[in-house]
């Protein structure tokens, strides 16, 4: 196991156990046009007896991003899509309602593998070319999730939330689908049209909001992110997401002066991160007090050390 899918996994781990608690976070994903070919049109464009190359390992159990690309042709424009794999009973294009603009057409918003309907269009690769009767659409927004983890977040296969992303773009996006599985892992998939709009940070996470349901407990850390994520780190940055109670008026850092503490004890199954940990130095902090029940990622501790601050964790 990598260390990425390390840190992935300890996340979702801490994630479910805090949705029992009744805080529901889920990690979000910005998903880029791609294609998934049939093992047909795989070898249409490729060559008989064609294999995929892996190019990187997607969250998503068995899914992949590949080295090979196609390009999709309509009457008014060209795009290249990189191929997602493995292989599918029959291909499917996912694209943007932007890129549809710039290719003139106009494909439904769709769940993955539900084509009735849905556009044609042409893929080729160097001299070899396809023709699809159908299989172009935009992707409908979708909640992946694991059974374990969804019965943690009380949620079913096909049921509908609201997600609601902070920022300074705070954004509330609705009908989004749950899809439970052996095959899913917990990931909210948005496509990089409505990522760009809400300002969607790398790594951020996202809040459940289920069907009805408006209120619920809330927790601090709302702009909390994978551990390790640069980009989420360069994002918190310039987002104030940790309320603080500094025990002295002197300016942390004074010669003299006590060590200013930040406060949240006040919370109950809190998620304290390395990134939060970070922040609180970058800030001046010395100490972190914790409230009861509080999950404190390794990572977390890890930077606590590194940083010289004291974790006070009430008991």
């Amino acid at each position: 196991m990598s260390e990425r899918d390390l840190r992935n996994q300890v996340l979702r781990m801490v994630l479910a156990e805090m949705a029992k608690a009744g805080f529901l976070f889920v990690p979000v994903t910005a998903s880029s046009r791609h294609v998934h070919l049939s093992r047909q049109d795989t070898e249409a464009l490729f060559g008989p007896g064609y294999q995929l190359t892996p190019l990187r390992d997607l969250i998503q159990p068995g899914q992949y991003a590949c080295r090979e690309q196609v390009t999709l042709e309509t009457g008014k424009g060209r795009l290249t899509l990189r191929v997602v794999g493995p292989v599918r009973r029959e291909t499917q294009v996912e694209l943007t309602l932007t890129d549809s603009v710039k290719l003139g057409v106009l494909p439904p918003i769709r769940m993955s593998g539900d084509m009735e309907g849905s556009l044609g269009c042409a893929l080729t690769h160097e001299s070899r070319r396809v023709t699809l009767s159908r299989g172009v659409v935009v992707a409908a927004r979708h909640l992946h999730m694991s059974a374990e983890e969804a019965a943690a977040y009380g949620l079913g296969d096909g049921d509908v939330v609201k997600l609601s992303l902070g920022g300074q773009r705070e954004t509330v996006l609705g009908n989004v689908v749950v899809r439970c599985g052996p095959q899913h892992r917990m990931e909210a998939h948005i496509d990089t049209d409505e990522a760009n709009a809400c300002g969607l940070a790398e790594g951020q996470l996202g809040r459940v909001m289920p069907a009805g349901k408006h209120e619920g407990p809330e927790a601090p850390f709302v702009q909390a992110s994978p551990i390790g994520s640069q980009a989420a780190a360069a994002h918190a940055a310039t987002a104030p997401v940790l309320p603080a109670r500094r025990l002295s008026s002197e300016a942390p850092g004074t010669a003299g002066a006590p060590v200013a503490d930040l406060d949240i004890s006040e919370g109950k199954r809190l998620l304290l991160t390395e990134e939060d940990v970070r922040q609180a130095a970058r800030n001046g902090y010395g100490r972190i007090r914790c409230g009861e029940g509080a999950v404190v990622t390794p990572l977390a501790r890890d930077m606590a050390r590194d940083k010289g601050i004291e974790l006070i964790e009430m008991r």
